[in-house]
């Protein structure tokens, strides 16, 4: 588990509150924003969580200057999800789902990817722990809140994680700018852990070489890269109609 955080603006309190909220500690509100922080109050107390009325200069400080709408959560901290744990969940089912991310350094991309991986109903979020971002409030307040709807592992090594989805019956889809088939192409159907590089590098080789897949997706001319939470997305919600219709 991550150190304390301070979790600001109204949906990702609610969010953190709903599904952790054994994890919080106080809830800080501008009497201003009382009005909208109803469920707030409502989650807060089913917890037996205090919520402190504090100015509004306070809360800025907590927030180190994010967009707090008034309300901030401290928290023990975000706990990360053991990858065995996800693995086990999926045990049995015909399809699952994984986004593996070799490197994403911006939080505001690790936020997105979090937020579309919760929309889709994936399964896990992989991380490495080093040279990239942690969750952080910043990732918290991109995702709305939905860094806490869906387990995030923070593995030590990318590539011999891919080997322990391997030998758990996953296949390993890598993602690349090179002339690979497009999603729609590659059978998805299945346990899939779909593996995105960082953004200004993509795949180390050794993660590169441990995939058993390769989809690129098509890009009008002239245009090299997308984002890669833009690109989390296309993947996602294919193998998501793939699941749905069977291929």
């Amino acid at each position: 588990m991550a150190g304390p955080m301070h979790i600001y603006g109204v949906h990702p309190v609610e969010e953190l509150l709903q599904a952790a909220g054994g994890s919080v500690e106080t809830v800080y509100y501008d009497n201003q924003a009382a009005d909208r922080l109803q469920t707030v109050f409502e989650r807060a107390g089913t917890h037996g969580i205090a919520c402190h009325n504090v100015d509004h200069q306070k809360l800025d400080g907590m927030a180190e200057g994010g967009n707090h709408q008034g309300v901030v959560a401290r928290t023990i901290g975000f706990e990360y999800a053991a990858l065995q744990g996800i693995i086990d969940a999926c045990d049995g089912a015909d399809n699952a789902g994984v986004l593996v991310l070799d490197g994403v350094q911006d939080p505001h991309n690790l936020g997105a990817v979090l937020r579309t991986a919760a929309a889709v109903g994936f399964d896990g979020v992989v991380i490495p722990k080093d040279r990239a971002a942690p969750v952080t409030p910043t990732v918290v307040r991109t995702s709305a809140g939905c860094a806490f709807r869906i387990p995030v592992a923070r593995v030590t090594n990318i590539a011999r994680t891919l080997e322990t989805l391997k030998e758990a019956r996953w296949w390993t889809v890598g993602t690349r700018m090179q002339d690979d088939p497009a999603p729609w192409d590659v059978d998805l159907d299945m346990k899939a852990a779909i593996v995105m590089g960082g953004e200004h590098r993509g795949m180390r080789r050794l993660v590169e070489e441990t995939c058993d897949l390769y989809t690129s997706i098509p890009l009008a001319h002239g245009i090299d890269s997308l984002n890669v939470s833009a690109a989390a997305s296309i993947l996602a919600y294919e193998a998501k109609r793939q699941w749905e219709t069977g291929g």
